[in-house]
């Protein structure tokens, strides 16, 4: 059998190269294993790595025999021994270290690593950062990074001063159109403190938060329209009747200045003068009667106006008759008030209004065609005011969502200013 040192050179330097290899595999498993508190492997690598050194050096051995032609007498006596026995044990080294290697990679597959750890971290849809007291950040996944460099244009060093800067707002708007909201506690790690930050993705609630603040401002809007048109209805309906009025006095006066100069040029009789006469005193009586205010009856056609504005249809069945300023200020509030709830709630196309008049009292309902409620009605706002209103005019008001949403409402004639 030929000895080691009878080997040609370069399969002598090729068994060197084999045995280098095997230390640094060795070394190289080891690290690994200690990382993941595998000690007994450990020791197996480091015995891996004990054979591969000594067999490199007494490969090593060799080549200073042939450079030096002395060597250690037990260093001599190795070399001569079979070259199968080196090939068996760099051979089994190897081995080792391959089943070494493997063991060490299927076990980060089956077991919780830090590297697992941060991998998972970074996959997640939410900004993860931990870090501690002085700011030193411990974990930061690929989320936070981003959020940080589109908030800040740099990426996250200081956990602490990146808290800092976004603490003040509840909502942060980033660069790609997204929204985010922060949260923030303190854990314990062995008794230190630890510092945990989360920045929760919150686009769709942040678009139908804008969503509904845009809404509510055009209904703010809407409706401060309505009360400035309900505000100048009263006064616009009694400017359109005096003008009427007028009118009328100027073609009255007409009729009866030509009556009287035919009567004059016909020299009519005694009676025919008395009767211009008279008529000269009615229409006297009537200009001194214009002085006062005159209560508009027709709300009618305002009314239709208002809602055509708003997108609603309205159905009479009757019109209010009364000339009391009370009661046509307080039915010009409940309908405003019903068509409000009618387009801003009930999504309704149609506000039925049924008039009922008595002596005393002007009655009305008013019924939409919208969707019925889903929740009980709370009054406020538009209704507690109306009510409160009402009541204190000594009427009554009434809703019922048994069909839908119906405001029913019973208005006194008798003025009492307080209550406008």
């Amino acid at each position: 059998m030929t000895p080691f040192l009878m080997l040609p050179v370069p399969i002598q330097n090729a068994a060197c190269l084999w045995a280098l290899l095997i230390c640094f595999g060795g070394i190289a498993d080891a690290i690994s294993l200690f990382k993941q508190k595998r000690y007994r492997y450990c020791a197996l690598s480091a015995l891996c790595f004990a054979l591969g050194y000594f067999l490199l050096h007494v490969c090593r051995e060799g080549t200073e025999l042939r450079l030096k032609g002395q060597v250690d007498p037990f260093a001599l006596d190795l070399l001569h021994q079979p070259a199968f026995l080196f090939l068996i044990f760099l051979a089994l080294a190897s081995v080792v270290c391959i089943g070494l290697y493997a063991n060490v990679h299927r076990w980060k597959t089956t077991h919780i690593t830090s590297a697992s750890i941060k991998e998972s971290v970074d996959l997640l849809p939410a900004g993860v950062c931990y870090y501690l007291e002085e700011g030193r950040c411990v974990l930061v996944n690929h989320r936070m990074n981003d959020i940080c460099f589109s908030l800040t244009g740099r990426s996250l060093q200081n956990g602490a001063a990146f808290y800092e800067f976004v603490k003040g707002k509840k909502v942060h708007a980033l660069s790609d159109g997204t929204a985010v909201s922060f949260r923030h506690r303190v854990l314990s790690d062995q008794g230190a403190p630890l510092y945990e930050l989360i920045a929760d993705d919150i686009t769709e609630l942040y678009e139908k938060n804008e969503e509904l603040r845009r809404d509510n401002e055009k209904a703010r809007q809407l409706a401060a329209n309505m009360k400035t048109y309900g505000e100048t209805i009263a006064d616009t309906v009694r400017r359109q009747e005096i003008l009427q009025a007028k009118t009328s006095i100027h073609d009255e006066m007409n009729r009866m200045i030509l009556a009287t100069k035919k009567t004059t040029d016909n020299q009519s009789d005694e009676q025919e003068r008395r009767e211009i006469l008279q008529m000269w005193r009615a229409q006297a009586l009537l200009l001194c009667k214009e002085a006062g205010v005159r209560k508009s009856r027709n709300v009618v056609s305002d009314l239709d106006t208002l809602a055509s504005a708003i997108g609603i249809r309205l159905s009479w069945d009757g019109v209010p008759e009364t000339e009391s300023t009370q009661a046509l200020t307080l039915f010009l509030s409940a309908a405003r008030e019903a068509m409000t709830n009618a387009a801003k709630h009930a999504g309704a196309e149609l506000l039925s209004i049924h008039i009922d008049e008595s002596d005393t009292a002007l009655s009305a309902s008013f019924t939409n065609d919208g969707k019925k409620p889903l929740l009980p009605i709370t009054e406020n706002g538009g209704l507690k005011n109306l009510r409160e209103r009402i009541e204190k005019a000594g009427g009554q008001m009434r809703i019922d969502v048994t069909d839908g949403f119906a405001l029913s409402v019973s208005i006194p004639k008798e003025e009492m200013t307080n209550a406008i």
